[in-house]
């Protein structure tokens, strides 16, 4: 549904979910990639940035500035925290390690 405006609340309900889960199972895929050493961090950023600036053109040709606002903004926060992930965490830690690592804390 890009580009598309819900016309009631159980259509935004519908759009709002449908995003949701697109991002929680986009979030949950690269780390997957990660852990698996598929992808590298830095591949992953890359990634990310290329996406940002496609998204800042598509916005600048026009769209919805509010709805690309925040799509750039939860890029970026996904971006900010790949990044901080990968600067504080062990490399060798897998994700089950650093889960029961913060349960013991």
């Amino acid at each position: 549904m890009p580009g598309q405006r819900p016309e009631n609340n159980e259509a935004a309900s519908a759009l709002f979910g449908e995003a949701q889960a697109a991002l929680w199972l986009s979030e949950s895929l690269i780390l997957a990639l990660l852990e698996a050493n598929l992808l590298d961090a830095d591949t992953i950023l890359e990634a990310i940035d290329i996406v940002i600036a496609a998204k800042k053109t598509k916005a600048a040709e026009g769209g919805d500035p509010e709805v690309d606002r925040r799509a750039i903004t939860h890029l970026a926060s996904i971006s900010a925290s790949i990044a901080a992930a990968r600067a504080g965490s062990d490399p060798k830690a897998t994700r089950r390690e650093r889960i029961r690592q913060k349960r013991s804390t």
